[in-house]
């Protein structure tokens, strides 16, 4: 049976669509597990959702690309939730604008080893743990570069692609259990994605000028319908864009004056 206040794991909850999932399912009175790399801001963000909604946060450093760190996080946010029964596996990054004969090493793995090591590392880990509590709900944090591919995202869309792979794996695999799995694919976001894609804060804003683009509020608002639906119900894929945002590229925008 689904807890009233299932207890939900997040990670890459520093910002963007992990700080703002918290925030959200804080606001239902979720206990939560926060990760990320950046440990003084899940820190933060975990102390103000305490003080604000009075329930369990447990913080802590994770890199998941590391099995070691993965592993000993997830271990220790169920020991001290008392069992996980919602994992939401949203590390990610873009890192640059190349071509793919043109990608140095560091852009090639940073985005390979996070978006798709990383996403495998969390799940691997997280499920002994959903298991043992009897319900669950798995949350992939995809892209609508995981249904086409563009000029310069060559290895960011196939990391992308790798994840829709990865969710539609474990769907299969995990049917007859009494575990949900779902894959939110968002389009165009403001969030610190194009800053840390582009590594000029002019060049992420511009990115974004005249559209009215997602904000990490909504894909964490599209989580918390997921997982209040009728346990007989699964979302396997939400694939959510602006209004402005038409393609799954940036082939159709509107920017209004």
């Amino acid at each position: 049976m689904r807890p009233e206040h299932p207890h939900v794991l997040i990670t890459g909850a520093s910002s963007g669509f992990g700080e703002a999932t918290a925030r959200v399912l804080a606001g239902q009175g979720c206990p939560l597990a926060l990760g990320a790399r950046r440990v003084d801001r899940v820190e933060a963000l975990g102390a103000h959702l305490r003080a604000l909604h009075g329930i369990p946060v447990f913080t802590g450093a994770v890199d998941t690309r590391d099995t070691a760190s993965c592993t000993a996080f997830v271990d220790a946010a169920a020991a001290s939730l008392g069992g996980l029964h919602v994992v939401v596996a949203n590390a990610g990054l873009a890192s640059g604008v190349h071509k793919v004969w043109e990608i140095p090493d560091e852009d090639l793995e940073a985005m390979l080893r996070t978006n798709v090591e990383g996403v495998v590392k969390t799940v691997r880990a997280a499920l002994p743990h959903l298991r043992a509590t009897g319900w669950g709900h798995v949350f992939f944090i995809g892209s609508t570069a995981g249904h086409s591919a563009y000029e310069g995202g060559g290895v960011y869309c196939a990391s992308k692609h790798g994840v829709k792979a990865l969710a539609h794996s474990l769907r299969l695999e995990l049917c007859g259990e009494a575990i949900r799995v779902t894959s939110v694919d968002p389009g165009m976001a403001e969030t610190e994605f194009a800053l840390v894609r582009f590594r000029d804060a002019a060049r992420a804003k511009a990115l974004y000028e005249g559209l009215r683009p997602l904000r990490g509020e909504d894909v964490a608002e599209c989580i918390r319908w997921c997982l209040s639906l009728p346990d007989h119900v699964n979302v396997d894929e939400l694939i959510v864009k602006s209004t402005d945002q038409a393609s799954h590229t940036m082939a159709k925008v509107h920017r209004g004056a």
